[in-house]
């Protein structure tokens, strides 16, 4: 997974930045909505802050399902990096492993949207 001129450790920590920017974004987004008053409001016929969080939750899992599938095809694929280099093995794992957690909290963090209204 090593780009020209990046270590695979970023590679590795793809997922958790995903997480973290999915983080932020649904909590950001559900409290600019009750700040501003739209909590209430409607996108499609589905309420607005519940539709935001479930399509950046869509977003963000089907980021994090690509850098699985990359470190998936690396395993595979031989561990052959750009150049004829040789990708250490427990790196692919890593960001695998990664990618596979960072999914589980993005389904975890967005649960509530499910279960508690807006601005409750």
């Amino acid at each position: 997974m090593q780009v020209a001129g990046f270590s695979p450790i970023p590679a590795a920590l793809a997922g958790l930045i995903v997480w973290a920017a999915h983080f932020g974004l649904i909590y950001g987004a559900n409290a600019v909505a009750c700040a501003r008053g739209l909590a209430g409001g409607r996108w499609l016929g589905l309420p607005l802050v519940p539709a935001l969080v479930l399509g950046l939750t869509a977003l963000a899992l089907l980021a994090v399902a690509v850098i699985g599938l990359r470190a998936w095809q690396r395993l595979e694929g031989g561990l052959s990096g750009q150049e004829g280099e040789n990708e250490p093995r427990f790196m692919v794992w890593l960001t695998l492993a990664i990618a596979l957690l960072s999914a589980l909290a993005i389904l975890w963090e967005a649960l509530p949207v499910l279960l508690v209204p807006a601005c409750a």
